[in-house]
């Protein structure tokens, strides 16, 4: 419920932002001419249109996401590479998931863990996830590993951080 009046109350401020925005471009024109409320106006969209370099889930210098990686894929028996996905939370707007990929290795069969990756998916409005170290570890069950996921969520309002919180999920992921 939190993360969605927090959603709420970003749009709602982005709207009155636009609106004060619109009358101040009005009270320009009228003050100082045309030309200065078209540069008052170029000024603004610089701002609203740059680019976000703060990109927290995404490998550097590129649009993937994130991933850990623990294994090699040369490790593992050809063709038994599979990925699962695991919910950590669930708000009324968004969800939370890990994914792993994993296979078995070529000698004793047992399933290995070969990376893992975090993300967020559904309406995310004023907030943002920073993860910061994937732990998978092998149980003595070869159908299931340990995870821990540990991150950041940023708190945006109008996109400053308000707050930053600190998230840790663990569990046990059962592999199909």
């Amino acid at each position: 419920m939190v993360y969605l009046l927090w959603a709420l109350l970003n749009v709602g401020l982005f709207i009155f932002f636009i609106v004060i925005c619109f009358n101040a471009t009005k009270l320009i024109k009228e003050k100082f001419g045309f030309l200065t409320s078209i540069v008052f106006v170029f000024g603004l969209l610089s701002f609203i249109g740059r680019p976000n370099v703060d990109k927290d889930n995404t490998e550097p210098n590129s649009n993937q996401i994130k991933t850990w990686k623990f294994n090699s894929m040369d490790s593992l028996d050809k063709g038994s590479n599979i990925f699962i996905d695991i919910d950590l939370e669930k708000t009324l707007i968004s969800k939370y998931s890990l994914g792993i990929g994993y296979g078995k290795d070529k000698q004793l069969q047992n399933n290995i863990p070969v990376s893992a990756n975090t993300r967020t998916t559904g309406f995310e409005s004023g907030t943002s996830w920073k993860p910061i170290s994937i732990i998978i570890n092998r149980t003595d069950d070869n159908q299931k590993f340990q995870y821990e996921v540990d991150g950041t969520i940023k708190w945006n309002l109008l996109g400053m951080t308000i707050y930053s919180q600190a998230k840790t999920w663990k569990g046990v992921a059962i592999l199909k």
